[in-house]
Order: structure tokens, then C-alpha cells, then sequence
């Protein structure tokens, strides 16, 4: 069965679901374990969804469509139980089991203890019931979710994603080849579905930068399917598959039928909530997700094919709208999807379009406010943001607020060692330039060595570079070291024996070194807007 992205997602034709007569019962509220008020019904090409109290039962149609056979009985009751299998590794309180429907007609009902399968009429995954409002999508055009619930969940994801299967190399999924013929042969539906709005030439005009990009990534792609990247995602990771509850965010609602479009890249992923939240003008929501993920995995490789797959994940979703707006009769609905279509159509040109990246490093001793000034650089540049006291601690395979009790120059801190996280941060540096993606390096890089480097790598990546050198009074020094070694709430581990060490070791930096130097005072109240100004003057 050839895998095609025209699915549930699609609304089906009439607002208020109804089921067949078969399943009249479920109508009644006798038929559930539990009290039970009121009874409505939501209905999918695939589906039917009944809210019944507290819970939901969602029950598979008996249908088939090019991308799903639920005609068998059999089948269906397989699906609920891959549904609830791939679900729970997001959503286990939201998915409470596979449960059985007995009798017909009237006579229809739940029943949550086994029974023998010759009594079983039909089966239902059973969830627990949400409100409409709960839903991300929802609650951030409400402006009820501030841009560090993403990050949150930008670190939860990418614990999630580490504990998932990897493909196994023997498996069809992830190779350049049938990710080049997925992209590609949905901008050509995305095309087609277009016809609807008289849009297809705008769809086709991005043929070119799709298949360039494609190119350009092929040996990456194949790269990051060989280092486990490729794994059993959720596979429709966008913001009305995720709920808010209890102040933290949810998925739900994997894609089950059709294992090519869950194992997957986890940087396809990431690329699809970023590009949802993106094109629906929260761009600050989607860079705290990203960069919290990204801090979290250490996945800076992902950057080279993230906007690609934005770009594919934009066409996916305006392809649903135009298929849905083709199905609507409501003027006034078939508009909005056609805002939709085109709002998304726009993002994915966006994605496609080249991208010139600069490079920011931030230089001077520990407690100078490098880490301070380089995240709200970041929030304001869309920048990556790289850390050497994260990577410090990843190499070493310690959390960022784990201890390591090493002493100055030692341990953690030895020469050898700092070298070597200097060649992870240029290597993940030129993975995010490569991507088209501003990168802050937040380093002491006190060395000229050190900053020729990262010199020479933004030259490399074309990518202009500068240097923001931060400095403070030295009691001031102190006394930020003081403070948060005593928090114990930051990553680095510097304390005033580093602080002399650091003094002694630093390198005026030259006018010959090849960067634009850019002096900062972090005490100032209006650093970070003249930094800001500086690097805007500098790239004008």
C-alpha cells in the first residue's frame, strides 16, 4: 500500500458525527461503567469519537481508503492496541487501555472486563476526556502559554525521544532516497490539492528549492539515520495534538495506521511543531521549544535539515486544509482554510528561502555575563545558542547541573579535556550555520588560539563573525561567582580560585584577529541593546 499523508486529519463532511445503528446504544447512558450526563459524538474518515462523562472512547470505522484497511475486525482491534501502545510512550494518563464494545443495536455496550471474543461487537481505545480549549494551538493564540512551557517541553521531548526505537538497518525508513520521494511527492499533492484555490503555480514554484535542499542534505540525511536518528516518533507533532494539562504539555494522537510516517528523523519531528507554531506568528514559543531540545539532546547535527523539513511539514498541512476547504460548504470556513493554505504555503517558501547566518562569539571570565547576555542575544537573533559548560558536562555524561567536583585545570577542567569541547562546539557551531541558523558560541575563549578558530570557521561557513568581550568590576566578579556556586543552579562550576586562574591565562584580543570585536560593560542596564545595535550596524 503506497503511504500517502491524506488522512483523518482531514474533517470529515458533517460537523456533528452520528453512528450507525449498530452502535445505537452507545447513544444511552446505561451503557457505560460510569455516570454519564451527556453523550455527543465526533466523526472522522476513520473514526468515531464519543464523549461519554469523564472519558472518550474512540472507536475505528470499518472503512477503507488508499492509505488504511479498517475492514476487518480483526484489523481494528489491532489498531486500538497499536494506538494505545504508541500513545502511552507520550500520554499514559490520557490513554487508559483498549476496551470491548458487546451486544447490537440498543443492547450496545462498554465493557472494560475481558469477555470472550465471539460476545465482542466492535472495540474502542479508551482516553480521558479534554476540553477543546486545552489544546495548544488554542490556548497559544489565547496567549495563555508563555514561550518556557515550550522549553520544558523541548527538554521532556528529548528525553522522550532517547528512550524510542531506532531503525534497524534492514528497515525502509530514513534512507535519502524515500525521504527525497516522500518530500517531493507531497509539494506535487500539496500542488494538485492547490487547484482548489487556483494556487498550484505557486506550489510548483518551490519544486526547485525542494529538490536543491534535498540534494544539498542527502548525505546528511543518511548520516543521521546510520547515528540513530531515525526513530518511532510520535509522527503528527503539531499544535492540535498537544494539550495543556496540569501547566505542562501533552501529546497525543500518534499516527498508528502507517509505520512510515512515525519512523521517522526526530529532527522531522521537532520541525513539524516549530513550523506549526511559526507560521502561526509564535515565533519566540517555537525558538524556546527548539533551542530547549536542542540544548537537551546535544542533536545540534539536526540543524542541517530542520528548516527542510519545516518547509515539508508546511506543504503537509496546507495540503490538508486545501483537501478540507474542498469538502466544506460554509463560505465562511472554506475562507479560513484558504487563510490557512495560504499562511502555510507562505512559511514553507520561508523555510526554502536562503538564509544568511551570522556568527556571535561571546568572550571574557567567568561571572563576566556571557551566558546572561548571550540568552537573550539569542531570544532576539533566533540564534542557536551553544554553551561550553553544557557540552563540558555532556561529554562527560553528567546533567548541566551535576557536580563534578573537579579542581582548576583538572578533571573536567583539564587542558586536554577543554580542547576537546572546543572542537564539539566548532563541529556543532558549523552544523548550525550550515543549516542557515545564527549561532552564539558562549565560551571564555580567553586563548587568541581559541578565537582564531572559531574564527576561521565562520569564514569557512560565510557566515560574518564577531566577538562580544564581556568584562565587570572584579568585586563584581566575585560576587556573581559566589552567589551561583552557591544556587547550585547553573552549569558552571567556577569559583573564585577559577576566577585567578582565568585572569592569569587571558589574551588581550588583537586588531588582527578576524572578527569585528565588540567591547561590552555586562553592569550597563543597556548592554544587550548595544550589542544589538553594534551587530545591526555591523551587517548593514
Amino acid at each position: 500500500m503506497k503511504a500517502a499523508r491524506v488522512s483523518h486529519r482531514v474533517p470529515a463532511k458533517s460537523p456533528n458525527g452520528h453512528l450507525p445503528a449498530s452502535l445505537a446504544g452507545l447513544l444511552k447512558a446505561r451503557a457505560y461503567p460510569h455516570p454519564v450526563a451527556l453523550i455527543s459524538v465526533i466523526e472522522t474518515p476513520i473514526s468515531w469519537v464519543v464523549l461519554a462523562g469523564e472519558f472518550a472512547y474512540k472507536i475505528k470505522r470499518p472503512v477503507r481508503y488508499p492509505f488504511i484497511d479498517q475492514r476487518s475486525a480483526e484489523r481494528r482491534r489491532w489498531l486500538c492496541a497499536e494506538e494505545l501502545r504508541l500513545n502511552r510512550r507520550f500520554a499514559p494518563e490520557l490513554y487508559l487501555g483498549v476496551c470491548q464494545i458487546v451486544g447490537t443495536g440498543e443492547r450496545t455496550r462498554v465493557q472494560l472486563e475481558s469477555v470472550g471474543a465471539d460476545k465482542v461487537s466492535e472495540y474502542a481505545v479508551r482516553m480521558q476526556r479534554f476540553a477543546t480549549d486545552d489544546v495548544l494551538d488554542r490556548q497559544v493564540a489565547l496567549g495563555r502559554i508563555a514561550p518556557e512551557i515550550l522549553e520544558v517541553f523541548g527538554r521532556t521531548l528529548a528525553d522522550i525521544h532517547a528512550t524510542l526505537p531506532s531503525v534497524t538497518v534492514d528497515a525502509p525508513w530514513g534512507e535519502p532516497e524515500s525521504v527525497r520521494a516522500l518530500l517531493s511527492g507531497n509539494l506535487l499533492e500539496c500542488a494538485a490539492a492547490a487547484e482548489e484555490f487556483g494556487g498550484r503555480g505557486r506550489v510548483m514554484a518551490l519544486r526547485s528549492p525542494l529538490e536543491g535542499r534535498l540534494a544539498q542534505a542527502s548525505p546528511w540525511i543518511a548520516i543521521r539515520r546510520i547515528t540513530a536518528r531515525v526513530r518511532e516518533c510520535h509522527g503528527d507533532l503539531h499544535s492540535r495534538n498537544i494539550i495543556v494539562r496540569q501547566g505542562r504539555l501533552v501529546p497525543f494522537d500518534c499516527l498508528e495506521y502507517e509505520p512510515a510516517f512515525r519512523w521517522i528523523d526526530v529532527a522531522d519531528e521537532i520541525a513539524f511543531l516549530s513550523s506549526d507554531l511559526s507560521s502561526r506568528g509564535h515565533g519566540a514559543h517555537a525558538h524556546a521549544f527548539l533551542s530547549a531540545y536542542l540544548e537537551r539532546s546535544g542533536d545540534y547535527h539536526a540543524c542541517r535539515v530542520i528548516k527542510l523539513y519545516e518547509a515539508h511539514r508546511a506543504l503537509v498541512r496546507a495540503k490538508v486544509a486545501a483537501i478540507a476547504a474542498a469538502l466544506q460548504r460554509n463560505g465562511a470556513e472554506r475562507e479560513a482554510l484558504r487563510a490557512e493554505y495560504e499562511r502555510l504555503v507562505a512559511h514553507a517558501s520561508a523555510a526554502l528561502a536562503a538564509r544568511h547566518p551570522r556568527l556571535v562569539l561571546m568572550s571574557g571570565l567567568s561571572g563576566s555575563g556571557k551566558t546572561w547576555l548571550a540568552r537573550q542575544l539569542a531570544d532576539r537573533l533566533a540564534a542557536v545558542h551553544l554553551r561550553s559548560d553544557i557540552e563540558r558536562k555532556r561529554r562527560a555524561g553528567l546533567t548541566a547541573l551535576e557536580r563534578s567536583a573537579s579542581g582548576v585545570a583538572v578533571g573536567l577542567y583539564d587542558t586536554e579535556v577543554s580542547e576537546q569541547v572546543y572542537d564539539d562546539l566548532a563541529r556543532e557551531a558549523y552544523d548550525g550555520l550550515t543549516g542557515g541558523y545564527t549561532v552564539i558560541v558562549d565560551a571564555t575563549l580567553l586563548r587568541r588560539e581559541q578565537r582564531r578558530r572559531f574564527g576561521e570557521l565562520g569564514a569557512r561557513a560565510k557566515a560574518p563573525t564577531y566577538l562580544v568581550s564581556c568584562a565587570a568590576p572584579l568585586e563584581v566578579l566575585r560576587q556573581r561567582l559566589q552567589e551561583r556556586f552557591a544556587g547550585r543552579q547553573d552549569a558552571s562550576e567556577a569559583d573564585a580560585s577559577v576566577l585567578e586562574w582565568q585572569r592569569r591565562r587571558l589574551e588581550p584580543i588583537g586588531a588582527d584577529e578576524p572578527f569585528e570585536a565588540v567591547e561590552i560593560e555586562s553592569t550597563d542596564p543597556q548592554a544587550l541593546g548595544k550589542v544589538l545595535a553594534r551587530l545591526s550596524a555591523a551587517a548593514a
